[in-house]
């Protein structure tokens, strides 16, 4: 006698959440459902018709047919309800069900660790000096965010030059013994500014000034470029990393040769020569940096120069617009191009690296920042705006701070020394902000940046638009390399790693057919599914 199958009278949907940071396996998360007969009694599994279909719908697009995530970089805000339905049909039972339902969607639960990399610069001498107090106002601003926070203190020439700036190294000092944060040198643009055999004498003499004025006991006249001035500072008080705009390949080898620095960190994002900005960071991700130009992630061991590069202010990496003249623009905490002193488009944009759909796909989770401390603090519109993003920054995320060394260190755990495995992926929207010089991110485009050692990938859409666009494919492991210029003329000599498409200099060019199967592998790779327009 053939079985009998009960036919379905209802469904009932019982997961009735989502969490807004779900970026686990997929496969660990399910809409969860019970069949009912006419009667209300769940239908056992064994009961069911073989034929039973199962279709999920939702009005974001985050489920699978199945019920389990599909696109998991879908999910709305925290608060946000995503209506869906699930239809369940079979010919042998000769059912039809529609049942709708409801997710509400939660709050962050936070199951990743980033990691908030701050370089505190003390700059200048005498009363433009960054002042003791300044310091302490930084630090302790900063310390609401994570009171177990560990900083870099990048100083610059001017400031280990004057005796008067005794009282502030010694407060270094001690923020060393009590914290472990860690002393930096701080540098502008040594590419532009300084050849190789300067670069030696400014490096020398400010660790010997640094010396003088912080350590005077141990001070020797006259070693001024010799060994003995590194050797006699304990390890813990030397300086650990350069906060800087850009800087030559030859420059940094000479820092780890001579000072073990092998950790740097600055502001330029970018791949093209805009305003001095030749300088030493494409990805978002830290990476190795290649032998012959540190904007390049090194591609194998015999190019890896062994020094860690990271980006200073990546909160809005690609700002939402590439404009004439300028290789990005970023909503810095304390931006100077903003009259607002509320800090409405930065704390939107933080959230995005906070909440990023991928982070568990990321090497490392970071939002990094060089914040100049005496700047923002005499600039009434920048501290307010800087205050307002501190005392709003989300405190349950659980963000470490750390310095430019500690997170360095943190990279070389993960990596094994080789960018052979490193990779980061944001999704993230504009701020729908304008800035004062006009400038303007708009809120409806959204944005998947994805890079590993080998490539860039950024790709954009408009809400309600049908495709996604290909803006940027970068080839990093395209040869030869192009050498990072020194002196003046850097900053106007295009050293892009140009291939088929890049976002400011050739928007519309063609992908090639390699490079098309090179995203598509990517994309694959990180679970993006949504359709592209590869033209």
């Amino acid at each position: 006698m053939p079985p009998v199958y009960e036919a379905v009278d209802s469904v009932q949907v019982t997961t009735d959440t989502i969490d807004v940071s779900f970026n686990v396996s997929m496969e660990d998360w399910k809409l969860a459902y019970v069949t009912l007969d006419v009667y209300g009694s769940e239908i056992m599994p064994e009961h069911l018709p073989p034929d039973l279909k199962v279709l999920v719908t939702d009005d974001y697009s985050v489920l699978a047919e199945d019920g389990t995530v599909a696109n998991f970089y879908n999910i709305p805000k925290p608060g946000t309800m995503i209506h869906g339905r699930i239809l369940l049909s079979s010919e042998i039972a000769d059912f039809s069900i529609i049942s709708n339902f409801e997710l509400e969607v939660l709050s962050p639960q936070y199951n990743s660790t980033a990691y908030f990399t701050v370089s505190l610069l003390l700059e200048d001498t005498g009363a433009n000096a960054t002042t003791v107090a300044e310091m302490q106002t930084m630090r302790n601003t900063l310390a609401t965010i994570d009171p177990d926070l560990r900083v870099t203190w990048a100083m610059d020439n001017r400031f280990v030059f004057d005796d008067a700036q005794r009282p502030q190294l010694q407060q270094v000092l001690n923020y060393v013994d009590l914290y472990g944060d860690e002393v930096g040198i701080a540098s502008g643009y040594p590419n532009d500014n300084f050849n190789l055999a300067q670069w030696i004498v400014e490096m020398n003499s400010w660790l010997y000034m640094y010396r003088y004025n912080a350590l005077n006991s141990l001070h020797q006249g006259g070693t001024n470029g010799d060994s003995s001035v590194w050797e006699s500072i304990p390890d813990k008080y030397r300086p650990k990393s350069l906060s800087t705009y850009a800087i030559n390949p030859e420059q940094a080898a000479w820092l780890k040769d001579n000072f073990r620095i092998d950790a740097f960190m600055g502001w330029a994002a970018t791949q093209y020569n805009v305003g001095q900005l030749s300088a030493e960071g494409s990805p978002l991700m830290p990476y190795w940096a290649h032998t012959a130009n540190p904007m390049l992630p090194a591609q194998d061991a015999a190019t890896n120069s062994n020094n860690v590069f990271m980006n200073a202010l990546s909160i809005d990496p690609i700002g939402s617009r590439y404009i004439t003249g300028a290789s990005r623009w970023t909503l810095h905490p304390a931006d100077p191009f903003v009259n607002d002193t509320k800090a409405e488009p930065q704390l939107h944009l933080a959230s995005q690296y906070l909440n990023n759909p991928f982070q568990n796909r990321n090497t490392v989770n970071y939002l990094s920042l060089v914040i100049g401390t005496n700047w923002v603090m005499r600039s009434p519109n920048l501290f307010a705006t800087w205050q307002d993003f501190i005392s709003r920054f989300p405190k349950d995320a659980g963000v470490e701070i750390l310095g430019v060394h500690g997170l360095a260190e943190i990279y070389k755990t993960k990596t094994a020394h080789s960018n052979e495995h490193s990779e980061f992926t944001l999704m993230f929207r504009g701020a729908g902000y304008t800035t004062v010089s006009g400038e303007n991110s708009p809120g409806d485009l959204r944005y998947l940046w994805t890079e590993t050692a080998t490539e860039r990938i950024i790709l954009a859409k408009r809400d309600g638009a049908p495709l996604w666009s290909i803006i940027d494919f970068t080839d990093y492991s395209r040869s030869p390399v192009t050498k990072l210029p020194y002196t003046s003329n850097g900053a106007a000599d295009d050293i892009s790693y140009i291939t088929g498409r890049n976002y400011k200099l050739t928007p519309a060019a063609p992908l090639t057919s390699t490079e098309i199967e090179r995203i598509r592998a990517r994309l694959d790779i990180i679970d993006f599914h949504e359709d592209i327009d590869y033209q």
